[in-house]
């Protein structure tokens, strides 16, 4: 299989040839687009798109590099470099593996940011913002220190966790509600999931494996929407994978609730008629729903009901997947190609604007980070209509997780240039 070394370089300035420039309205075909960067090294480069587009840089929800407890799978270098790839100058950060419980471990988050962040092909440190975890160890014993984080942290998370039982949820909320921070949820019921892996419907029937219904989200959705409404919290739904949930979201803002969500990369893209394969790289928390999940969350896009495009980016070891699907760890890779898979169908049904909306500016604006001079000049630069098969390659780290890996995607990224580090990759 073909293999693929992106290139890295420090430069002051770049200059781009023939390339359609977003404007903040359109993009409109230019001669030359002049770009200045922060980097130490005063020289220039010229570079031709061909007419390939070229887009602001990005902003994930849903990432986790896994260090320091887990960083024989995954590290903060190459996270940033998986980001660098992809095309994204920040993120919200949050580790299932290393909860932000008290601020000693937020202290030593954020120290990481100055020295791994720039190591490897890099620059300055990316715009990484962080949400501290509301119970100790994303338990449900004790809360966390949340007064004392909040001043550090964009807001209260779960670790992608089944939601705690009602009282501790309402313990913990009940306090948090004095930071002013919202609460990130992912919607999923303990016990409904129980030992669930996949969508529970005809596929997993079929198969004979254990399934997760709908209503594992809707119930726990349902959960945090009136504990919210009863404490007046702000709340976030992550990666929410059903129509019925979006349903709820749309009827509690009608009630004046402050709530926003995202949906996940895979969910948009695949349904559970991909298990058909018993191939674990399909194995993801939460769960790929069915065909008519997927056209509902595209219609909550369509109508604004989602506010933002989830990465949910969970490295996993080749050995945790490579074995039967209900014994691997679920988990997908997808910051180094989440643009080139989901641009051309978002666009198409949405229109430019909405998606760069949907991938960098709303993800942004829910981790309240405006983007300063260090990114003013951050782009994509994307061939929109150049195919691209997805090779081991494509990735950063060791591992490759992904169900996409293989399959050849409508897109391609040609380079990226952020923090003044340029970025070639084809």
């Amino acid at each position: 299989m073909k293999t693929r070394k992106p290139s890295y370089e420090h430069y002051a300035n770049v200059v781009l040839k023939n390339a359609k420039f977003w404007n903040g309205k359109s993009f409109e075909l230019r001669d030359e687009v002049r770009l200045t960067g922060s980097s130490s090294n005063s020289d220039s480069l010229e570079y031709d798109c061909n007419g390939a587009l070229v887009l602001p840089a990005l902003f994930a929800l849903g990432v986790d590099f896994m260090e320091p407890l887990r960083d024989d799978v995954y590290t903060y270098v190459d996270g940033v470099d998986a980001m660098r790839r992809g095309g994204f100058y920040g993120a919200i950060y949050e580790s299932a593996a290393n909860p932000i419980d008290d601020v000693d471990k937020l202290t030593a988050a954020d120290n990481r940011r100055p020295c791994d962040f720039n190591e490897g092909p890099g620059g300055t440190a990316y715009d990484m913002r962080f949400l501290g975890a509301y119970s100790k160890g994303f338990g449900t014993d004790s809360l966390a220190e949340m007064m004392e984080l909040a001043s550090g942290v964009v807001g209260f998370g779960d670790g992608n966790a089944a939601i705690p039982h009602s009282r501790f949820l309402r313990l913990a909320m009940e306090y948090g509600k004095m930071t002013g921070k919202r609460f990130f949820f992912q919607p999923m019921d303990r016990t409904l999931r129980h030992s669930g892996c996949v969508h529970e419907g005809a596929y997993s029937d079929m198969l004979g494996m254990k399934g997760i219904p709908r209503i594992a989200e809707t119930i726990a959705a349902y959960t945090v929407l009136e504990t919210a409404r009863f404490l007046q919290v702000p709340v976030h739904f992550k990666q929410v994978t059903c129509g019925e949930t979006l349903d709820l979201i749309r009827n509690a803002r009608k009630q004046g609730m402050d709530v926003t969500c995202d949906v996940g990369l895979y969910h948009l893209l695949l349904d559970d008629s991909c298990l058909e394969t018993l191939d674990s790289a399909y194995h993801i928390m939460p769960p790929i729903r069915s065909a008519g999940d997927r056209e509902a969350l595209w219609k909550g896009i369509e109508d604004g009901t989602v506010n933002a495009i989830s990465m949910n980016h969970t490295p996993v070891l080749r050995q945790d997947k490579v074995v039967n699907f209900e014994d691997s760890v679920p988990g997908a890779l997808s910051l180094e190609i989440a643009l080139p898979a989901i641009w051309k169908k978002l666009s198409e049904r949405v229109g430019d604007a909405r998606a760069i909306e949907l991938l960098s500016t709303a993800p942004a604006r829910l981790a309240n980070a405006v983007r300063g001079e260090n990114h003013a000049a951050a782009v994509v630069v994307l061939a929109a209509d150049k195919p691209h098969v997805v090779v081991e390659s494509d990735f950063a780290g060791h591992v490759c997780n992904s169900p996409l890996l293989g399959k050849e995607l409508p897109s391609s990224i040609l380079a990226t240039y952020i923090n003044g580090v340029w970025t070639k990759l084809n």
